[in-house]
């Protein structure tokens, strides 16, 4: 006991250890983050299968059925056949402009939450009528009679009961499914019909649509326009590009995009469908997530990272203090001072779910810093060193969270916080004599 008591090196190798050994138990912690944060991902999940989960509408298509000739060579008669296979071309719209309107609310499962909505749906615009150039020049047989209109919606469990189309100035009726198309399965279609009279049919499509999370909508039209409200006050906006416009304000936003086909990867007229040009139709899609205003296990698990960080500081304080205290403390005083910080995770964790992460990492904070205050004014026989270490660490805790929060400044703030440090610690140690760190102090046990 003796040579750990004098030896400085010793001490530090003890000390090096137990920081190393900590690495478990914050590893431990952000497993059980993950796990937290997928029992609440299942539990959003859930909810949203009985409502409708994140809603993509692509199209309208207008899909036609039509046979291609194929030569087949038979080499016992050394004579060419032909067979016949059908294949459906999918004619984009001229035009296409869809507004939607969505009305959130928080739905709970215990203690998880997940945002739904309802929407108002309206989508207009115009097909140029198809040509028999339009499709491949071995095509045999075009089957205008079967053609159809089909609007693909990625869950249609949320499609409300009534779907209006107006389709050439007359009411349609839509039918659930894509047809029979092999792709844009989950939707809505219906038979159509073209008169030669007709140069151009113009569509109007209304239905409500409820949903979960994110709204996303394919820009399908040679032209198209979407303009997307909502009384959500915190909107993620992605996909294939930015809005135009946007306006967003404590009641909720305004968005509107504008795109034309060039900025897509498919053209207007698709005579063969395959995955890949419909991962490219996908792709396009525009639209927004419907984000929480904080995401405390996302936060919780970014604090923990700095575990390590946090521990190195607070050893290399209670060290100081040693050295310049005349007080030597036993590992076990280290080893409890570290597992008071660890536990500030659990209570982090825990609490967040409950009160958010600001008020949880208050209260966690405070009470970590209060119990090591109370345990180092004990063990270093000193109220004082006690109070000024409790501040010490609602600082470093405070410091941390502005850390927490300034995710772009993140690395700067850490990395000059680690530069002072480090230099006021090299500055009052400067004049050590370590190889005298260990002999007895007459005033150690002085208060």
């Amino acid at each position: 006991m003796t040579k750990i008591q004098s030896s400085v090196n010793l001490r530090l190798v003890i000390l090096g250890v137990m920081i190393l050994c900590f690495l478990i138990p914050l590893s431990m912690i952000q497993n059980l983050i993950y796990d937290r944060k997928l029992t609440a991902e299942n539990a959003a999940l859930e909810i949203s299968s009985k409502w409708g989960g994140n809603q993509v509408v692509a199209g309208p298509f207008l899909v036609i059925p039509y046979n291609l000739k194929i030569p087949v060579s038979d080499q016992s008669s050394k004579k060419q056949s032909w067979d016949y296979v059908t294949h459906y071309a999918y004619f984009l719209p001229e035009d296409v402009r869809m507004k939607a309107d969505l009305q959130t609310e928080l739905r709970k499962r215990g203690i998880y939450e997940a945002v739904l909505y309802k929407s108002d749906l309206n989508l207009e615009g115009k097909f140029k009528t198809p040509a028999l150039s339009d499709f491949p020049k071995d095509t045999s047989y075009v089957y205008w009679d079967d053609a159809a209109l089909v609007l693909s919606v990625s869950d249609v469990k949320g499609i409300g009961s009534e779907v209006k189309l107006n389709w050439g100035g007359k009411e349609k009726i839509f039918l659930p499914g894509g047809a029979s198309t092999g792709y844009f399965g989950t939707g809505l279609h219906t038979p159509v019909s073209w008169e030669d009279s007709e140069v151009n049919k113009k569509f109007q499509i209304r239905f409500d649509l409820k949903g979960s999370q994110s709204f996303h909508f394919v820009p399908t039209g040679k032209n198209s326009s979407f303009q997307l409200s909502a009384d959500w006050k915190d909107p993620s906006f992605d996909g294939n590009s930015l809005p135009r416009d946007r306006n967003i304000t404590e009641q909720g936003f305004d968005s509107t995009w504008d795109s034309s086909y060039f900025g897509r990867n498919y053209p207007q007229v698709i005579t063969y469908m395959d995955g890949s040009i419909s991962e490219s139709i996908d792709s396009s899609k525009n639209g927004v997530k419907l984000i929480t205003p904080t995401d405390h296990y996302l936060k919780t698990e970014r604090s923990v990272k700095y575990g390590i960080l946090i521990l190195i500081t607070s050893f290399t304080l209670f060290f100081l203090m040693e050295v310049f205290g005349g007080v030597i403390l036993h590992p076990i005083q280290y080893l409890l001072i570290g597992s008071a910080m660890v536990v500030f995770y659990i209570l982090n964790l825990s609490f967040s779910e409950h009160i958010g992460f600001t008020g949880a990492y208050t209260a966690a904070s405070i009470a970590v810093s209060l119990l090591i205050g109370y345990y180092s004014a004990s063990v270093l026989k000193n109220s004082k060193k006690g109070i000024l270490t409790g501040i010490y660490y609602s600082g470093l805790y405070g410091f941390l969270y502005v850390i927490l929060s300034s995710e772009d400044q993140a690395l700067l703030l850490g990395s000059v916080a680690l530069f002072v440090v480090l230099g006021i610690v090299m500055h009052f140690t400067r004049k050590v004599d370590w190889y005298a760190f260990g002999k007895p102090n007459e005033n150690s046990t002085k208060n």
